[in-house]
């Protein structure tokens, strides 16, 4: 009998490495076990998990972070995909799960480095935040080697998936609390070439969402904006929806919104797939309104509808009186709802919306 040698060509590969030990470069905790089971360098569709080890009470865990390499046959950009940031966002996490599956090798020229969830563990338990300490995500960057488990993830994802990436495009929505309008956004008004220099802004356009929003940068250290843009790279952010549940209308923005960022950055050999977009400014601490006592939300209008200074924006009543008279909220100017509360009960002080004003682009 004749044996024919078959040739299995690097970009055929579509291999899942979840159980595999593979160091990718050295630990950066110190510890061992600390590990990639994929090695981005390598061509072909990787599915495999950034590993770190933890301690709770006596014992030694690992949290295991999902992660997909996708490297093409051709040369391009590096972009970094990230779901998930917290536990309540759950758009970001199914459109990157789906994107992850279907993408190829032969599709995509460079290097595709997709989390679909990177705080999988308060997904998974319906929390906002890190459930093991109590952490936000978004607040751990660029992270500490020798820190909390937060920190550390924050640390491993920035070194790993983040530094390598020339664009990092970040899904989110406004998770159990806030309802957007959907859009996607970049947060550097005010900062001097922020978001790499335009080319977050102009991802943010090719996204495509129905309203494309210049956000102040924030203002806290350690936030994942803060660090990717102090670091060089463009970052876009998604807002899709919220409320603690994802709409089909908000998973077909993001799905389209993903491939057009990478259509338009070369990583997909495709037409950007146009769709109209309304531009958007929230320029300081003014768009920002907050509740003056607490009470129960009752809405008066909805995200995405223009509003006039002087109308009734919301009202919180008091239940513990049946008597007592709704406290109004006024809309403080005239512009557009970008986020609106979700609704329920609200405390003094608590963020409940979010104005905008709509500009020439």
């Amino acid at each position: 009998m004749t044996q024919t040698n078959t040739t299995l060509h690097a970009s055929e590969l579509d291999v899942d490495l979840s159980d595999t030990h593979i160091f990718a470069g050295p630990a950066l905790l110190g510890v061992l076990d600390t590990h990639m089971t994929l090695d981005p360098s390598q061509p072909g569709k990787q599915h495999g998990h950034l590993v770190l080890p933890y301690s709770v009470g006596a014992g030694l865990d690992h949290l295991r972070l999902p992660v997909c390499s996708i490297r093409g046959t051709r040369p391009g950009p590096t972009i970094t995909l990230i779901g998930g940031v917290h536990g309540d966002e759950y758009e970001g996490a199914l459109t990157l799960q789906r994107l992850a599956r279907d993408l190829t090798p032969e599709s995509v020229h460079g290097c595709l480095l997709i989390v679909p969830a990177l705080n999988g563990a308060g997904m998974a338990s319906a929390t906002r935040s890190l459930p093991q300490t109590g952490e936000d995500l978004d607040l751990c960057f660029p992270g500490d080697h020798q820190g909390t488990l937060g920190e550390r993830l924050a640390r491993e994802v920035f070194e790993r998936l983040i530094r390598p990436a020339e664009l990092v495009l970040d899904l989110r929505s406004g998770g159990q609390r806030l309802q957007f309008a959907a859009s996607a956004a970049v947060r550097s008004m005010g900062v001097p070439n922020g978001s790499g220099d335009g080319i977050g802004e102009a991802a943010m356009i090719a996204f495509g969402a129905p309203n494309s929003v210049r956000l102040p940068a924030s203002a806290g250290r350690g936030c994942l904006q803060a660090t990717v843009e102090a670091a060089g790279k463009a970052y876009v952010q998604s807002e899709l929806g919220g409320g603690g549940g994802c709409t089909r209308q908000a998973l077909e923005i993001a799905s389209v919104g993903c491939r057009n960022v990478l259509r338009h950055m070369g990583v997909l050999n495709e037409e950007v797939q146009l769709r109209a977009s309304r531009m958007l400014e929230v320029r300081d601490h003014s768009f920002f309104v907050h509740a003056p006592v607490g009470g129960l939300l009752e809405p008066f209008t909805q995200p995405g509808g223009d509003v006039w200074q002087g109308d009734t924006l919301a009202c919180l009543v008091n239940l513990e009186q049946s008597a007592d008279e709704p406290c109004r909220i006024a809309v403080p100017r005239n512009g557009v709802l970008l986020a609106l509360h979700h609704g329920g009960p609200v405390r003094a002080g608590e963020l409940i919306g979010i104005l905008a004003d709509e500009v020439q682009r």
